[in-house]
């Protein structure tokens, strides 16, 4: 029988994700450094030239603190992301499937005698228990709250996460655009051509990578103002004035 899937099956690989961004960002910023380093090793022989070269870095160097920016927000918000789908799980396997269990429990007789039990007192109580037994289905049922926030919380883990992976992405282009270019290692006469098309790709990518992010947290913004559509999840005629399931008593 198959294991049912816990939080670690996502929070694993977003760890792993971090972990990856982390490291290659060092190696974009490392590489950047070692580039300037070897570029200034030959200024003299660049002449005029280390003018318009100066003004591709810079356009380089505008990109990477841009994804640094990132970088450093995404470190901050990556363990309540981990939280985010912590709970999410918890949601479903301590709240649904504890108050679910208690369905068929709630209008049982703790004693069989009480089946026998008639007047206005046991009419009381059994109409009590009925009102305890829907906030329990209201609660824990199929499609009931628990599961409705569950979802809403995964639902903003997701979106979360999918950021985090258009920003990895970012970073592997940035890398892989320095590594073609090859400054650190260029000859004299390759720098300019280099330094040139470093700049345009650069450009390009994380621009490109901006706007993508930009359309992601635009959803996630839309998820999070649902947080009033969740406050309302406990308002039902089954909750009366919003509370839990509490125990009969007369």
């Amino acid at each position: 029988m198959t294991t049912p899937a816990g939080p670690e099956t996502y929070t694993g690989p977003l760890d792993e994700m971090f972990a990856t961004i982390e490291r290659e960002i060092r190696t974009i910023i490392d590489k950047y450094n070692a580039a300037v380093d070897h570029i200034n090793d030959w200024k003299y022989v660049l002449g005029p030239a280390l003018i318009w070269i100066s003004d591709a870095l810079n356009t380089v160097r505008d990109g990477l603190d841009k994804v640094v920016k990132l970088v450093k927000y995404a470190v901050e918000h990556h363990m309540p992301v981990v939280s985010l789908i912590v709970q999410s799980f918890n949601w479903q396997d301590h709240v649904q499937k504890d108050v679910s269990a208690m369905v068929g429990s709630v209008e049982a007789p703790a004693d069989p005698n009480l089946a026998y039990w008639e007047g206005a007192a046991a009419t009381e109580y059994r109409n009590r228990a009925k009102v305890q037994r829907d906030a329990v289905e209201a609660i824990g049922g199929q499609g009931g709250k628990a599961d409705a926030i569950s979802g809403w919380l995964m639902k903003i883990a997701q979106l979360n996460v999918e950021f985090m992976t258009g920003l990895a992405k970012i970073i592997a282009d940035f890398l892989g655009a320095l590594v073609t270019a090859a400054l650190e290692g260029a000859t004299v006469v390759e720098i300019p051509f280099a330094v040139k098309d470093l700049a345009g790709a650069i450009g390009g990518l994380v621009t490109g990578g901006i706007n993508r992010l930009a359309e992601i947290a635009t959803r996630l913004m839309g998820t999070l103002a649902s947080v009033r559509d969740a406050k309302g999840l406990m308002n039902d005629p089954r909750l009366p004035g919003g509370k839990w399931p509490q125990a009969v008593n007369l």
